[in-house]
């Protein structure tokens, strides 16, 4: 059992460093900044759960705070070139469902990690906007590309 969860995390890291290779030499100029290839590979090497947390967990970009009224998320700001952004949220948003869950009588931190996760997933936001409710399917993105911390 031992054995085989040492080969499973093996074959992961390596899938790891594989993809952040072919992600660096995917990207064809590098800007000021930029992370190289050889530190991309000094990263997965010396501290591969910083790594991995950074390139493939992520969120939607939006800046949440509770709204005092009705005590659900508010989105408080949207940043700049974010899945949030790309979607249409704007700031003053009230999120009342995150995949089907309400979102009142949760705290943020159970929110906001509702709409965290895996950057290659989406997640399904229920908006109230001026009394309009609707939903948004929105493509997580990771920290990394947003230009975020973790």
């Amino acid at each position: 059992m031992k054995r085989a969860l040492r080969v499973i995390g093996i074959v992961a890291f390596t899938a790891a460093v594989v993809f952040a290779l072919w992600a660096a030499r995917a990207r064809s100029a590098r800007r000021p900044g930029q992370e190289t290839l050889h530190d991309t590979i000094h990263s997965a090497i010396t501290n591969p759960v910083e790594f991995a947390k950074a390139r493939f967990t992520g969120g939607v970009g939006a800046i949440l705070r509770t709204d005092p009224a009705t005590g659900v998320p508010l989105i408080n700001q949207v940043v700049a070139g974010s899945p949030a952004e790309k979607a249409g949220l704007r700031g003053g948003d009230l999120i009342l469902e995150v995949d089907g869950i309400a979102t009142r009588g949760r705290t943020l931190a159970q929110n906001v990690e509702s709409i965290r996760g895996f950057a290659a997933r989406s997640v399904t936001l229920t908006i109230q906007r001026n009394g309009a409710t609707n939903q948004c399917v929105i493509h997580r993105s990771s920290w990394k590309s947003m230009g975020l911390p973790n």
